[in-house]
């Protein structure tokens, strides 16, 4: 552009170009609302007394060597993840980026079928031992096919990673106070 705004071709360009623009602002725009703003849900399955139980959680990457602050006393983050298109309340679990430098940190799950409603889901992912003994389950994302039909009495999570079957029983995370 010169100095004193664009001449007859610079302008004729713009108008060339312009539909196309709009074209791809607008396809953004939708793709955006289409996106959901939380991430989607991991789960921590561990042991909870007699029973093994699959808690909803959003995981939080700490860089090597920092310690995992907790928010400071009255500024308490009220994490939630989309679970299967649904906002829940999440624990947040803070995993070490330096965990990813083992190759076998995260094992392949070969499905993970989510019986919180009528309509199972099952999706492929990943299976990774948290450093207290717990296993950090982190499903494929996907678009839920359609809105879960209804609740079911004892909702649960069964995770199969390489023949070895888990089963534990869905409980919602707690929500954070103030919420």
């Amino acid at each position: 552009m010169s100095p004193s705004g664009p001449n007859q071709k610079q302008r004729a360009n713009l108008r060339q170009w312009l539909p196309l623009l709009c074209g791809v602002l607008l396809a953004g725009a939708m793709v955006w609302s289409l996106t959901p703003t939380e991430p989607p849900c991991a789960y921590v399955v561990g042991p909870a007394g007699a029973a093994t139980v699959a808690t909803p959680a959003r995981v939080v990457f700490v860089a090597p060597g920092e310690a995992a602050a907790p928010p400071p006393e009255g500024k308490r983050t009220s994490w939630t993840c989309s679970n299967e298109g649904e906002s829940v309340p999440a624990l947040p679990v803070h995993v070490s980026t330096s965990m990813f430098e083992n190759p076998e940190t995260l094992v392949e799950a070969t499905s993970i079928t989510l019986h919180l409603s009528s309509t199972p889901v099952t999706r492929e992912g990943h299976v990774m031992t948290l450093e207290g003994g717990g296993l950090l389950v982190l499903p494929q994302p996907g678009l839920p096919g359609s809105l879960p039909e209804g609740d079911i009495a004892e909702p649960f999570i069964t995770v199969d990673f390489g023949g070895n079957v888990t089963t534990a029983r869905y409980v919602p995370a707690p929500e954070a106070p103030g919420r």
